[in-house]
């Protein structure tokens, strides 16, 4: 994250909390990193110094001419700025605003097979009571080096529940003692 980017998320954020666009431009938001990522280079086009501005404002105000004003704008600032490789870092800190707007977060739970839905939600709900969250989004990511157990990362914090994590803690103490 950097200062620009955050800046970038809190004024489209506040704008779209302000006009009653929240969702429309968070959907919206979220197409359009979608297409992005589609296209190879569409960014290094975007900051291409060798093209045209107007070339470039003219493809980004066509690809983009169905998102919500707001979004447009902001994707039209970037291009002028030549900012648009910031795209990405500004949904994150527009996504992070937008939970918190929700009192929701979202987590990864490392797991050595996949969970079955149930299992996701019991563990949900064991963080919601424990963090406060009135929601979890939660995306269940394969980590066969945790042998056993689950790993949760919500944020910044990292609940590590895992055989590894275990069986590191007791080779630590094992060498504490050993060296004592």
């Amino acid at each position: 994250m950097t200062v620009a980017s955050q800046q970038y998320a809190s004024a489209l954020f506040d704008v779209s909390l302000k006009e009653g666009k929240l969702e429309s431009v968070r959907h919206d938001f979220s197409e359009v990193i979608k297409a992005i990522a589609l296209v190879e280079n569409f960014e290094d086009f975007i900051e291409n110094s060798k093209i045209p501005l107007e070339e470039r404002k003219a493809v980004v105000e066509k690809t983009f001419s169905g998102t919500d004003r707001l979004l447009l704008n902001l994707l039209r600032i970037l291009t002028d700025k030549k900012r648009f490789i910031l795209i990405d870092e500004i949904y994150e800190d527009f996504l992070t605003l937008y939970d918190e707007n929700h009192n929701q977060a979202r987590v990864t739970v490392e797991s050595v097979y996949k969970l079955s839905s149930e299992e996701l939600d019991q563990l949900g709900q064991i963080f919601i009571d424990k963090t406060g969250y009135e929601k979890l989004l939660i995306t269940n990511e394969i980590n066969e080096d945790l042998i056993g157990g689950v790993r949760v990362l919500i944020g910044s914090k990292v609940y590590d529940g895992s055989v590894k994590s275990q069986l590191d803690g007791i080779k630590n103490q094992f060498k504490e003692h050993t060296n004592s």
